[in-house]
């Protein structure tokens, strides 16, 4: 039971602070330049980070040099990364992240660049957030108010997840009913539905709700336009090439 609760415990931790890191990236160094919130869910948390926090501990408990542990977080965090997102892309037809215009990249789910910054956040892990985690982990958890905040916690997530996935479907069924090879470019989505908000569309979208209002034929609609704007770009350059 200990081991569950701690496993909870460093997977919230690794959720919810991932969450914070990548809004705070996107609004001051991502493309857009906005405050969007990140991520496949609908809440303030990050499941990859949350793996990732897992992953991070337990490579920090074995006694191993330094030089050893910086390919481990190297290639176990990219590994992560690529899992993640090919999944998403080959299951739920969205791309939840992309890197094609990284150099090196590999299907843009993965890129020397990004796997420099899994790096630097595994050593900031390693010297700075383990030993105080390492050090007060069962002390944290023997507070019965913390376990309790812990089940809320995984009640909620589920339920985001559920709510989540069941989007993801529609998604996915879209994209295959529509009859052509393409993918949802999830962000820039959810950034055209902000737009429309803010141009005084109807069926306004929230902050942490972006899909709000988008239901039904609707949903449907909006995913097919969507799709016209990645579609035709890539068209174009084709018949460039062509000529």
């Amino acid at each position: 039971m200990i081991l569950i609760f701690k496993l909870t415990f460093l997977f919230m931790c690794g959720t919810v602070s991932g969450w914070i890191i990548e809004l705070i990236w996107r609004r001051y160094f991502g493309l857009a330049r906005r405050w969007l919130n990140p991520g496949f869910l609908n809440g303030p948390w990050l499941p990859i980070y949350g793996f990732g926090t897992i992953f991070l501990y337990y490579l920090s408990i074995n006694i191993l040099p330094i030089y050893l542990l910086i390919p481990l977080f190297f290639f176990s965090m990219t590994l992560l990364e690529f899992v993640a997102g090919i999944f998403f892309i080959n299951v739920y037809k969205i791309r939840l992240w992309d890197y094609r215009g990284n150099r090196l990249n590999i299907m843009g789910i993965i890129c020397p660049f990004y796997s420099f910054l899994w790096t630097i956040l595994g050593l900031v892990f390693y010297y700075y957030i383990h030993p105080i985690l390492y050090k007060y982990i069962l002390i944290i958890l023997s507070r019965y108010e913390l376990t309790f905040f812990l089940g809320i916690y995984v009640g909620v997530l589920f339920v985001d997840i559920v709510i989540s996935f069941n989007l993801a479907n529609r998604i996915k069924n879209v994209v295959r009913n529509s009859g052509q090879k393409w993918h949802v470019e999830y962000e820039g989505f959810k950034i055209e539905l902000r737009d429309r908000f803010e141009k005084g569309v109807k069926n306004r979208t929230h902050f942490m709700l972006p899909f709000n209002g988008e239901s039904g034929l609707l949903l449907k609609n909006r995913l097919l336009e969507h799709k016209d704007k990645i579609i035709r770009p890539i068209k174009t350059l084709k018949n460039r090439v062509k000529h």
